[in-house]
């Protein structure tokens, strides 16, 4: 799959314009917050955002800056899994998650592979690891791989609605369509 693929089923689960009073994201369309689309130069009314400006914002903020176009490159399941993290959760939550994933997977660096930085910068030696994982484990190992990043997603869920109850409206909801198995 490619990234307009991605965001197809993104903005499907997303929906159109939301301005709910729980969602510290606030005014939000197709899953754009207002602040986000701010950062990213659009002034005009989030209930007119142009679903062409939000897929630009999707692909230079949650695809190309984090790197996850590279990890697609090696594994479009881990990529997309990725992305809607990023999406729902942040960057900055989403991109140490693969190496807290990976670390834990390379049994005390006897699978190939040392312990990586929690650091969320994706450079050689995320990218060798990963790829040694896969080679290794194959597609029951990239299965295994896209579970752990989202019960880690599901933990992150559970952790904020215990933090802040008013989360509850969203929380069946996030659980329904975020996380799989």
């Amino acid at each position: 799959m490619n990234i307009d693929q991605y965001l197809d089923a993104i903005i499907n689960r997303e929906g159109g314009y939301v301005n709910h009073p729980s969602d510290h994201g606030r005014a939000t369309k197709f899953g754009i917050t207002e602040a986000v689309a701010r950062t990213q130069g659009y002034q005009g009314n989030m209930q007119d955002l142009p679903l062409a400006v939000a897929k630009s914002i999707y692909k230079k903020q949650y695809w190309f800056e984090p790197q996850f176009d590279q990890i697609n490159e090696i594994s479009p399941a881990i990529a997309e899994e990725l992305l809607d993290t990023a999406i729902n959760c942040g960057v900055n939550f989403a991109k140490p998650l693969l190496q807290r994933a990976l670390n834990l997977l390379n049994k005390e660096g006897k699978e190939g592979w040392s312990n990586l930085a929690l650091d969320g910068q994706y450079g050689p030696n995320t990218f060798q690891a990963l790829t040694t994982y896969l080679n290794k484990r194959h597609k029951d190992g990239e299965k295994v791989l896209v579970r752990v990043l989202n019960i880690m997603q599901g933990q992150h869920y559970i952790e904020i609605t215990e933090k802040n109850p008013n989360y509850e409206d969203f929380f069946y909801g996030w659980i329904l369509n975020r996380v799989s198995l």
